[in-house]
């Protein structure tokens, strides 16, 4: 890992444009939709291997690199930008990717091609594989700690997401000056996620949690409800390109 190089805006052009290539197996994750997936992988409370997570990238499809070169600069870019997203930063700090940009229209972000909702979707996608983990080790007194970040996190992965937590909060705000304010918050949250996923990781590794193999994880299927709230099928809404 300490001879993957840090991740650039180079690395980013590179991934964006291999994976938006109409060469790609329908289902490929976007650009912005891995950042967000590879964020709640790199964040979660157990190592999560890249034998694991990346064929999901890929719709557990082959991903049809055309030569080696090419794959070897795919992939590298990709562990790369799994460094990145793993990577502690102090608050306040930027933590999306070059090519993740917020728009300054909070609603705008809720978007389809919007990179922010992309993001989202990503990061929704891969927390619901990891909930098992995240349901069995974070403490009580933390569950709506890790509720309140993941309602931040998640808030752009569909207009009809954002409207359920604006129903929840039973419409004291507008759904846009609730949009603003998950924009405001929403670094915080990345890095408050992180953390907790991270202090969860070395409490398990002190308690020597990691001996055992970890169970099987059920992945998402293409054709079950979209954990959005969307009432699509995942295929036809996070799991879409």
């Amino acid at each position: 890992m300490s001879a993957i190089p840090t991740f650039t805006e180079t690395h980013a052009a590179l991934l964006r444009t291999f994976l938006s290539s109409p060469q790609r197996v329908k289902g490929t994750m976007t650009y912005p939709q891995l950042a967000g997936f590879l964020f709640s992988m790199a964040n979660a409370p157990e190592l999560i291997p890249p034998s694991e997570w990346m064929p999901m990238a890929f719709n557990d499809q082959d991903a049809r690199y055309e030569t080696r070169g090419e794959a070897e600069g795919v992939l590298e870019a990709m562990m790369a930008l799994y460094n990145d997203c793993g990577r502690e930063r102090a608050e306040g700090s930027a933590l999306l990717p070059p090519g993740c940009d917020i728009s300054s229209q909070p609603l705008d972000n809720l978007g389809d091609d919007a990179p922010l909702s992309q993001w989202a979707r990503g990061f929704l996608t891969g927390h619901t594989y990891l909930d098992d983990i995240w349901n069995e080790y974070t403490p009580d007194e933390l569950d709506e700690e890790l509720g309140s970040l993941l309602m931040v996190l998640t808030f752009f992965a569909s207009p009809a997401l954002a409207e359920a937590y604006h129903k929840e909060g039973k419409g004291k705000t507008s759904l846009e000056q609730l949009a603003e304010t998950v924009v405001g918050i929403f670094p915080d949250a990345m890095i408050e996620y992180a953390h907790l996923g991270r202090s969860i990781f070395q409490a398990r590794r002190e308690a020597g949690d990691f001996s055992q193999e970890p169970s099987a994880r059920q992945k998402i299927g293409r054709n079950d409800p979209c954990p959005c709230g969307s009432g699509k099928k995942f295929k036809k809404c996070c799991g879409a390109t």
